[in-house]
């Protein structure tokens, strides 16, 4: 079985100069609003946003073609009850796609792994 990979970095800085409720309305989903909302830090806000846009490039990679445009809002990241990420997605409910979010000062890193 071949296994697909995606992966995605993106800047903290990036995120900073696109940063607008259009933007974070166009990036995440009502579920993923209301955990960055309930976020009283701006950098934990900065990190969790861009961890979430290169999650979702990420995914964007592992399938390359969708039938119809990728909407953003339509890919969710939530965490499990041990704070790891997971995929719920409109556009392959019925796949297993692993992800993984890194942070560092400046960037967000992620993977996903599609078996």
């Amino acid at each position: 079985m071949t296994k697909v990979i995606g992966i995605d970095i993106v800047e903290f800085e990036e995120i900073k100069e696109r940063l607008s409720d259009r933007f974070i309305k166009r990036i995440l989903s009502e579920r993923e609003q209301v955990r960055y909302f309930n976020m009283k830090n701006t950098d934990s806000r900065i990190a969790y946003l861009a961890g979430r846009f290169a999650a979702k490039e990420a995914y964007t990679k592992v399938y390359k073609n969708f039938d119809h445009s990728l909407n953003f809002v339509d890919v969710e990241i939530i965490n499990d009850e041990y704070g790891a990420p997971y995929i719920v997605s409109k556009y392959k409910p019925e796949d297993d796609v692993n992800v993984s979010i890194s942070h560092s000062r400046n960037y967000a890193v992620a993977v996903c792994i599609k078996d």
